[in-house]
């Protein structure tokens, strides 16, 4: 998508140099602002520039970026293996669907499992008519854009992970500044790990706007981020030979040639990366601590002084390599969306559930709501539900999207049922304040993501007329049911699965690969109660809710159990009109088999799962407050008939979920010990974590958004992918962030 060569036919209108609006709210995305010339190529008018080459577009960006990083030899050269590609400036995305394709074509699931990484930043994304217009003029990538076009994000910054191909090509979009986004893919923001814990990428297409017309995009301090993430070896190639970034090349550790251009341009370059050309200092000349081998507490008394960057307790003292062999524990939608995101790896994973099938604790329910939660304000809570929100919209599109006649067996029943529906969801206010929020998030947020109804629009949007005359509707979202969505995440023929009950697990000193050679990391047990081995594997990932604080490993964890009741309602003639979930209070779903899911209570300190009438009352009593005409389509309700089901939520006390590597307790509080007296204290040491033990727990009441959006950083974290969320929202749901929390509180 070489935006620096200008088409030989321009449209014969003024092409006004606009600039987008400054101090966007922090929400706001601003879309790319295009018109269209006489050949149908979208140019930009805040660059006065085009997106690409109208005659030959293909051929150049072949020629410019695939071929000068010796893409398909490099693919071939090592089988087997996953290849990372970075870009700067996404735009039409012709350059990503023109090595993807190529992927497809040069490597097979047969002779090179791996997957393709395409990591592109867009600080001004096209809006997704103008994306599917552009892409028209490509048809030979049909089947390929038409993907991209269905999974598109809408414009809301930050990471967004796309899976296309069967999951053979996994894009990562990120929406913002080019540093601003690959800087937060590091493992860490202080000056001293700069490089530890990065993933790796292999080729950059460096492809913004031209220099003279978008500098940010060939900054000095952007191709530093690009060399930190780079290691030598990594390859680039671009466009542009402009003297700027020449040097900014040279400055970083590149080394580069001038290859003959394409077309019109006369050169461009190409090279690769030679040696990192800055090491990490110790802050301020002082003096850091140091662990001994035996990981004894500091032995050298740090520097007293306020650091203006907190410890790098999230980041693990070893990278290891990608393993072979997993271990989950857990058969919910946490254990099972993560043996997928492990086996879609080529990893081999054994699951291990108590119960015979799959989803039956927490994520037994009928229905299951992917329940949205916007807010106007950024904290890291309502950032990560936005990302997981979206992200759970795309993940589960195979089961929101099944046609209406298609139906899997349900195990538990022994029928058929339908999976799910994206019907929509409905977001109904309890108050005056809700309403003036209401408003003030459609108007943040892209209509294609939510949308303010009122009066007989939201009638029509539900199917009935409702008490409630005002809400925010979701068109993205809908219902799932999560036994069988569990069921159909473990049907791959890398997931194998035990029925057990694990007891203990315990870490091995050393395990073999299938190779044969010693594996760098420990091996783990998962053991029953008599101490006899369930199963072995290099890495583990425990997922079983609650009970995840059961093991010596994890005890430290401090998960809540929290009861909750839904009510099944057999649907009457009026209530089945109901189009789409309907949120407030509680929630009640659309029809499904005859009957309404209702619910839910939330019962804090109890242990019974026995289902009550009582629960059922207050389930009914919250759909009132809902909607009461909603309520009047299920008439006089005789509570003590009602068939319902008891479960624990699994929660935290800040209500994000818990995902990543397992601390080691007493490591972290002799390491991080000086927190307790200074919060602000110079302790630049990486976080002890256990070798190969990793957790995705703790998701409350929204494990189908939340859960798969965790699944993919923990097998990013395992394989040292990119990760699919920021850094900030990276230690936001590390699982040591309680730990300092309670140290700097002097709580230990």
């Amino acid at each position: 998508m070489s935006k620096h060569t200008p088409s030989k036919q321009t449209s014969s209108k003024p092409r006004p140099v606009k600039k987008a609006p400054e101090n966007n709210p922090p929400n706001v995305i601003q879309q790319a602002d295009i018109v269209w010339d006489d050949n149908g190529q979208p140019i930009s008018t805040a660059f006065d520039d085009v997106y690409f080459n109208s005659d030959s577009s293909i051929d150049e960006s072949r020629y410019v970026f695939m071929e000068q990083n010796q893409l398909p030899r490099r693919w071939n050269s090592n089988p087997g293996h996953s290849f990372t590609i970075g870009e700067t400036g996404f735009g039409t995305g012709l350059n990503f669907l023109v090595t993807a394709k190529a992927w497809l074509e040069h490597t097979s699931t047969e002779t090179n499992p791996g997957i393709l990484h395409f990591v592109s930043v867009e600080k001004s994304p096209l809006s997704k008519e103008d994306l599917q217009r552009t892409l028209k003029l490509w048809p030979e990538l049909f089947e390929l854009a038409d993907e991209l076009i269905q999974l598109y994000p809408p414009a809301v910054p930050g990471i967004h992970r796309l899976k296309l191909a069967n999951n053979r090509i996994i894009l990562t979009l990120m929406y913002g500044e080019a540093n601003d986004m690959f800087s937060v893919l590091k493992g860490s923001d202080h000056p001293l790990f700069q490089r530890q814990g990065n993933p790796v990428i292999n080729a950059w297409f460096l492809d913004g706007f031209a220099p003279s017309k978008n500098p940010e995009m060939w900054s000095e301090t952007l191709f530093q981020t690009i060399a930190d993430l780079s290691e030598p070896g990594t390859t680039f190639s671009t466009f542009t030979v402009a003297r700027a970034v020449r040097h900014a090349l040279e400055h970083t550790g590149f080394q580069f040639d001038r290859s003959p251009g394409f077309g019109l341009k006369r050169e461009i370059l190409h090279g690769s990366l030679i040696k990192h050309t800055t090491s990490p200092s110790a802050l301020d000349n002082q003096q850091t601590p140091r662990r001994d081998s035996s990981r004894s507490p500091i032995t050298t008394e740090p520097a007293a002084f306020n650091s203006p960057y907190q410890p790098p307790w999230y980041l693990p003292s070893t990278i290891d390599p990608t393993p072979e062999t997993a271990i989950v524990i857990g058969g919910g939608i946490a254990g099972c969306s993560t043996a997928r995101a492990l086996a879609e790896r080529g990893i081999a994973v054994t699951l291990i559930e108590r119960h015979r099938t799959m989803g039956q604790e927490g994520s037994g329910n009928p229905q299951g709501i992917l329940y949205p939660k916007l807010s106007t304000s950024t904290s890291q809570l309502t950032r990560f539900g936005l990302a997981a929100l979206l992200n759970a919209s795309r993940y589960h599109r195979d089961f929101l999207d099944l046609k209406p006649d298609s139906k899997r067996l349900d195990s538990k029943l022994g029928t058929k049922a339908v999976i799910g529906n994206r019907c929509g969801v409905l977001l109904l206010p309890s108050s005056e304040n809700d309403k003036k929020q209401f408003e003030k998030i459609a108007e943040r947020f892209p209509k294609e993501l939510v949308q303010l109804h009122e009066g007989e629009q939201l009638n029509q949007t539900a199917g009935l007329s409702l008490t409630n005359q005002f809400g925010l509707f979701f068109p993205k979202l809908g219902w799932i049911k999560p036994p069988i969505a569990c069921q159909i995440l473990t049907e791959h023929p890398l997931i194998t699965i035990q029925t057990a009950e694990v007891a203990s697990i315990n870490s091995e000193p050393s395990s073999l690969s299938k190779s044969g050679s010693l594996s760098q990391h420990c091996g783990w047990q998962a053991l029953d109660n008599t101490g006899n081995t369930i199963a072995m594997a290099q890495v583990m990932v425990v997922a079983c809710g609650f009970d995840s604080s059961n093991f010596n490993q994890t005890s430290h964890l401090p998960l809540k159990k929290i009861r909750g009741q839904i009510s099944r309602l057999p649907a009457t003639k009026q209530s089945s009109a109901l189009k789409t979930v309907l949120c407030g209070e509680g929630y009640v779903a659309p029809a499904a088999g005859g009957e309404h899911t209702l619910g839910a209570t939330y019962n804090i300190g109890e242990t019974s799962t026995t289902v009550r009438p009582e629960d059922h009352k207050i389930n009914m009593q919250q759909l009132a407050t809902t909607d009461a005409t909603m309520a009047d389509t299920f008439g006089q309700v005789d509570v003590s008939q009602l068939q319902g089901r008891a479960a624990f939520r699994c929660t935290t006390p800040d209500y994000l979920p818990i995902a990543g590597p397992a601390p080691k307790l007493e490591s972290y509080l002799n390491d991080y010990e000086l927190l307790r007296k200074n919060a602000r204290s110079h302790i630049p040491i990486a976080g002890a974590t256990w070798p190969g033990l990793y957790l995705n727990i703790g998701h409350g009441s929204r494990g189908l958004s939340y859960a798969p959006l965790c699944a993919e950083l923990v097998a990013s974290q395992i394989c040292g992918e990119v990760p699919p969320l920021e850094l900030d929202l990276r230690q936001a749901v590390h699982p040591g962030r309680f730990i300092i929390r309670d140290l700097k509180r002097n709580k230990r």
